[in-house]
């Protein structure tokens, strides 16, 4: 049974909120996220659609891509999601905006929607901070713990003409 669930049989038509939480794993995020999953709906009810914007937030425990340390990051991200009772209700809107439900339906499951926007909302780049030094080329060392005394003469000669980019 979904956890993320909210019951649409006795709503009446206007707008309504709601406010759901359920733990990462009751929703099948991976182990990175560490923080129970906060979720804000807001369903405006029609006559033959609802009109779903969730906005959620979680957390939990990343490897930056740069320095491969590991550091606490929040997620947040929203959706919005138009949910009809036929597919003549749907015309002239994105496929991936629209769901079709029964017109018995007596719920709607956001489990499954939630997860997939949690991960989305990971960055494609994690980094611990924007200004990250990453690791030495050379030794390994993290920069951002200070430098390291390896030689920067040591680099391929192949970069020599980006180096006029790093000194402006």
């Amino acid at each position: 049974m979904s956890v993320l669930r909210i019951n649409i049989s006795n709503l009446s038509e206007g707008t309504h909120h709601r406010f759901l939480e359920a733990s990462p794993e009751e929703i099948g995020l991976d182990s990175r996220f560490l923080k129970r999953i906060s979720l804000r709906a807001t369903i405006e009810k029609g006559n033959r659609q609802l009109f779903l914007h969730a906005e959620f937030k979680s957390g939990g425990i990343f490897t930056c891509d740069r320095c491969l340390d590991e550091f606490e990051k929040e997620i947040v991200g929203s959706y919005r999601l138009l949910y009809v009772t036929d597919e003549a209700g749907a015309v002239g809107m994105d496929e991936e905006e629209v769901q079709v439900i029964s017109p018995e339906a007596n719920h709607i499951d956001l489990d499954e929607d939630i997860r997939q926007y949690a991960i989305l909302a990971i960055p494609q780049k994690v980094l611990c901070r924007d200004d990250c030094a990453g690791l030495c080329t050379t030794c390994g060392k993290n920069l951002n713990h200070g430098r390291c005394s390896c030689s920067r003469a040591d680099a391929d000669p192949r970069w020599e003409n980006l180096k006029k980019y790093l000194d402006n």
